[in-house]
């Protein structure tokens, strides 16, 4: 098999949290004094990356880790009804059945991911990163490329995002990038993953494939 540790990102990859998110949007810019955005604006921001959506929204990175421990306290505090997209459930029950590893490698934290995944959670996964900061999965993979004794060659990050294949290439890891998730799969697509999924159903041959 190509891939010994499969690490996948949370948000926007195993779980549908971006309506969610949008909705509090607008009251976390007023509290911490950053530009608003219109329905419309939304929709166009999925095509660009990390550094281009904090300026369009005039988030200084010195804000951003304050911006992100408290949007964790309100999913946390307010127990919204995240769920996981249609078909990962079963997606993960088959990779877990070809006896590979599986990590969580989220900027949310473990409690909220745990809650989420509910009581299948340890049963998916070996392992959990959560917590890092918006552009500290690089440094995250290589912890646990470390942890699990395994070669950067042999693990795949699976994630929605642009800086999800940048934090890849960073960490010498291959990427995969899905389709249903915060960036546009046309934006995906130029940033070169190594893989880019479009259904959930493609998940389990795409990362057990030779």
């Amino acid at each position: 098999m190509k891939y010994d540790l499969l690490a996948f990102d949370f948000d926007g990859t195993l779980a549908n949290t971006y309506p969610w998110f949008e909705s509090v949007l607008n009251e976390v810019a007023d509290k911490y004094g950053f530009r608003k955005t219109s329905a419309a604006e939304r929709a166009e921001l999925r095509y660009r990356n990390a550094p281009e959506i904090l300026k369009f929204l005039g988030v200084p990175l010195w804000k951003l880790p304050a911006i992100m421990t408290h949007v964790r306290r309100m999913m946390h505090d307010g127990a919204p009804n995240v769920q996981l997209f249609d078909g990962i459930a079963r997606a993960l029950t088959q990779l877990r059945g070809k006896n590979l590893r599986m990590t969580v490698l989220s900027s949310n934290s473990k409690a909220n991911v745990q809650r989420v995944l509910g009581p299948q959670a340890e049963q998916w996964f070996d392992d959990f990163e959560c917590g890092t900061d918006m552009f500290g999965k690089s440094a995250k993979l290589k912890r646990l490329l470390a942890r699990h004794s395994v070669a950067p060659q042999r693990c795949i990050l699976i994630g929605d995002e642009m800086r999800d294949i940048d934090a890849a290439r960073k960490a010498g890891v291959h990427v995969a990038t899905v389709a249903w998730g915060y960036n546009h799969a046309d934006a995906l697509r130029e940033h070169k993953p190594d893989h880019l999924i479009l259904t959930v159903a493609d998940l389990p041959t795409t990362l057990t494939q030779d």
